[in-house]
């Protein structure tokens, strides 16, 4: 009976709430946040790798000019 009654007033605050209080958008928006998040870590980590390499790169070209 418990379940039932818990079952009945969900089910009612769900039904209830406006169209403009929907939630779905707010998940959507929170995974297409979460995705550029990840496309932004998986890019930015190579292009900071290449950048730190490159400079490596320069610091030994500048070691071999002055040896």
């Amino acid at each position: 009976m418990k379940c039932i009654t818990l079952f009945l007033v969900l089910s009612l605050v769900v039904l209830m709430a406006e169209p403009g209080e929907c939630f779905f958008h707010h998940i959507f928006g929170g995974l297409v946040h979460l995705g550029k998040s990840i496309h932004g870590l998986i890019t930015g980590g190579r292009s900071e790798a290449m950048k730190e390499q490159q400079e490596l790169e320069r610091a030994f070209d500048r070691e071999r000019a002055f040896a």
